[in-house]
């Protein structure tokens, strides 16, 4: 929650996108779950598949790297769905801990996009060394 205000409050637009995107699906996944684990949480595997498309969809439209790190954990989410609906025997145990790792990860990477935002909104300098705007942060 501190990552996600502080993209609302000193995030630039992507952050702010990426952190509404992750507390939608964490609303979603939180009111939709199957309390038992007996298979695949259906509701997360959707939620996180949209968050994935969100974060692409900022990766291929920005100059910053944080992005990249955050769609590429998020597709460590969909692919333990994944590996959960192909191997039922997967243990309810390792699918949980590894959805909250992968999770946990997105947020850091929203976080440094949140660090970067706030840097360059504090220091215009920061924006000023590449003139050509080929430099990625």
């Amino acid at each position: 929650m501190l990552v996600c205000g502080g993209a609302f409050w000193k995030g630039d637009r992507e952050t702010q996108l990426a952190a509404g995107g992750l507390l939608l699906g964490w609303a979603a996944t939180i009111a939709l779950r199957d309390r038992s684990w007996i298979g695949t949480q259906w509701s997360a595997f959707a939620s996180d598949a949209g968050l994935l498309v969100i974060l692409v969809i900022i990766s291929l439209r920005t100059r910053h790297y944080w992005p990249l790190a955050a769609a590429g954990f998020e597709l460590l989410c969909v692919v333990t769905h994944v590996a959960r609906l192909i191997d039922p025997g997967v243990y309810a145990w390792a699918y949980a801990t590894a959805q909250v790792i992968w999770t946990q990860l997105v947020v850091v990477a929203i976080g440094v996009g949140v660090w970067n935002a706030w840097r360059e909104g504090r220091d215009p300098a920061i924006t000023d060394n590449d003139p050509a705007g080929a430099e990625r942060r």
